[in-house]
């Protein structure tokens, strides 16, 4: 089998789980007629008008697509104020007045509060932006919850609440700490009979159910009673936001006992960190040559489509209006589906440099570190590994020093970079990557090299380039 068929092939072996590669079309022509369509957000973190233009956009495509209801995972006042709630509803009555299609069919809000809306008044921005305590008392969403939700979206609040979609049910269950979300459980296992069975349902918090999307690295995550609670349920999709992971992880989607998968930001998102050009929460002066990413024009969200024996979920972004990756479908049943990271790893492609790439290297006497330190630095760069080049897409880049000591080859050091567009659609990630380096982190007296590996999602690398032999000194 040849690179290409075998390509071609990969998902469909992967079994519970495949991605759209160029059969995609073809493939969802013959899943019959769509059974349910549903616009997924999470942490839209609206502030002033301006800040919902995205917003209002991507609730315009979901209009576009005839969607039957849309979904936001939490954080949409990002200062916990009633003004940027009402930003929110204004926005969808723009869109959708009276909660309608230009066809006139309903659509519904399947809305959660997060902890931005609950206690993001308490963060800093209202204070910083000049407001007085008393002002942002009266202001803050906080305590008003129940009155705040009736008051803008036309509805009755419940922290766990419950709606059906054509014939689908939905579990949206609002930000209550941050180590659980107490009432969950309890109105899970009192609907469990109605629950059973092969029919999907949807069930949706802001925090990821602990060691699901993101494995153990998931930032907030919760404390695994959610997670405990599902895994009675094979045919529950969960859906959750919070991290700001972005959707061209594959980490992303978990299938183990149930199906549970992240949602991103509308705002703005951070990679995994680790690498020498990603943010880490918590950590505070992280030795890196590299600035943070700025991925604040990643804003992210899905398309779910639901027919009797898939579903298809669509991961788009909304300022260059581009696809991030190839859409995931999900065989129905989900029963017995067991696609957890360690099997899809075994199956996923390495991402392979195309023919003639080439590592470059230059010397920086001026150089600056992360924060602004003046040091000799030395720039490792090279081709940005896409999937309409070689066929799968780099998610990250292993960047590795070789020394030589007489006639003994070995690793000196490592470090993994992000490309400057990797959280984007492939349009936007063209240009060559670019890894920096400490003169202080090199050999000082030994001739050294520097080898790429480009990996995937999962940690699997392609063939290595190098550069040439370096001998001089800054």
């Amino acid at each position: 089998m040849d690179r290409r068929t075998f390509l071609k092939s990969a998902g469909i072996i992967a079994g519970a789980m495949y991605f759209d590669l160029p059969t995609f079309a073809q493939k969802v022509s013959k899943m019959g007629a769509a059974r349910l369509r549903i616009g997924i957000l999470s942490d839209i973190h609206l502030r002033q008008a301006d800040t919902a233009k995205t917003f209002e956009h991507a609730l315009e495509y979901f209009r576009n697509k005839e969607a039957d209801g849309v979904m936001i995972a939490g954080d949409m006042a990002d200062w916990g104020l009633e003004s940027q709630l009402k930003l929110v509803a204004d926005t969808w009555y723009k869109v959708f007045p009276k909660d309608k299609l230009p066809n006139g069919k309903h659509i519904e809000k399947l809305f959660i509060y997060g902890n931005h809306d609950v206690e993001g008044q308490n963060y800093g921005g209202p204070k910083n932006s000049g407001m007085t305590a008393e002002q942002i008392k009266k202001a803050a969403i906080g305590d008003r919850r129940a009155q705040l939700w009736k008051k803008y979206f036309k509805e009755d609040y419940q922290p766990v609440y419950m709606k059906t979609v054509k014939g689908y049910r939905f579990i949206g269950a609002h930000w209550e700490d941050w180590s659980k979300t107490k009432d969950a459980p309890g109105f899970i296992e009192k609907h469990k009979t109605e629950l059973s069975g092969s029919k999907p349902f949807f069930y949706f918090q802001h925090s990821h159910p602990k060691n699901t999307c993101y494995g153990e690295w998931a930032w907030g995550q919760d404390n695994g009673d959610v997670t405990k609670a599902l895994s009675q349920f094979s045919n529950a999709i969960a859906f959750s936001g919070h991290s700001h992971m972005p959707l061209n992880n594959e980490y992303d989607l978990w299938q183990g006992a149930f199906t549970s998968i992240g949602t991103a930001s509308l705002s703005y998102l951070y990679p995994l960190g680790a690498r020498e050009n990603s943010h880490v929460d918590g950590e505070k002066d992280v030795p890196s040559q590299m600035k943070n990413l700025d991925c604040h024009d990643g804003k992210q969200g899905m398309l779910m489509t639901v027919y009797d024996e898939y579903i298809t979920i669509e991961r788009r972004e909304f300022v260059f209006d581009q696809p991030v990756a190839d859409n995931w479908i999900i065989p129905l049943p989900a029963k017995g589906a067991k696609m957890g990271f360690e099997s899809r790893k075994k199956k996923a492609v390495a991402p392979e440099f195309a023919k003639g790439d080439k590592v470059k290297v230059r010397h920086i006497t001026d150089g600056k570190d992360r924060y602004g330190v003046k040091q000799q630095q030395i720039e490792v760069s090279f081709p940005s590994v896409l999937k309409k080049r070689t066929g799968v897409r780099a998610t990250d880049y292993e960047v590795q020093v070789e020394q030589q000591y007489v006639d003994v080859v070995s690793i000196h050091s490592s470090k993994r970079v992000y490309s400057s567009g990797c959280y984007l659609g492939e349009a936007q990630d063209e240009k060559d990557v670019v890894c920096l380096f400490g003169r202080s982190e090199l050999p000082a007296t030994r001739k050294y090299r520097f080898i790429v590996h480009p990996c995937e999602s999962f940690g699997k690398k392609g063939k290595a380039i190098y550069s040439e032999w370096q001998e001089q000194q800054i």
